[in-house]
């Protein structure tokens, strides 16, 4: 791990070269300007990502509160099987043990449909909304002659560059992507 770091800042620093090769000779390194930005913070803190997954919750609500009542109801009907065990014939025990398998596939398929429709349209609301981010990231660096725009990611990861770099991370809300409007972030 300590050799990752050393390595990291190394790379972007060729980068950074590159970029500046690639740009011509108008750039020069006195001038370059880095920013960077926990992109996926940025697209979940905005207002309209706010908004999207309210709704989605309220849209998977009731499913939600479903698997909640049905669990619940395996729970109990497990606690019954538990406390009238020795009370019950075998035939009887083996009925409610398969009434009682078959109420916890159904809660594992339900789940897992579950998980897969909210997953799957959560990740439409994240990427529709992430294109509007990072055309305005992209628009807003070119207008304030930023370089240079390094991604975050985790709190964890290495940053490439020195503790004055600009930070470009409070993207608020939806407001903040209208064409044409002065931003200050």
């Amino acid at each position: 791990m300590n050799r990752l770091i050393p390595m990291l800042v190394v790379l972007c620093a060729l980068y950074t070269a590159a970029v500046l090769t690639a740009q011509g000779p108008d750039i020069k390194p006195d001038t370059v300007k880095f920013a960077t930005v926990s992109f996926n913070a940025a697209v979940y803190q905005t207002a309209e990502t706010q908004k999207e997954l309210k709704q989605l919750q309220a849209k998977f609500g009731p499913r939600q509160a479903e698997l909640q009542a049905l669990n619940a109801d395996i729970e109990g009907a497990r606690k019954q099987l538990g406390i009238a065990n020795d009370k019950l014939s075998d035939a009887e025990r083996a009925q409610r043990e398969q009434a009682l398998n078959n109420k916890e596939k159904q809660l594992q398929r339900r789940a897992e449909d579950f998980k897969n429709d909210s997953d799957s349209e959560s990740q439409q609301v994240f990427q529709r909304i992430a294109q509007k981010v990072y055309s305005f990231l992209q628009s807003y660096s070119k207008q304030h002659g930023y370089t240079l725009v390094i991604e975050r990611g985790s709190d964890a990861a290495p940053l490439c560059g020195t503790p004055q770099m600009p930070s470009i991370s409070q993207i608020n809300s939806s407001n903040h992507m209208t064409p044409g409007r002065q931003v200050h972030l």
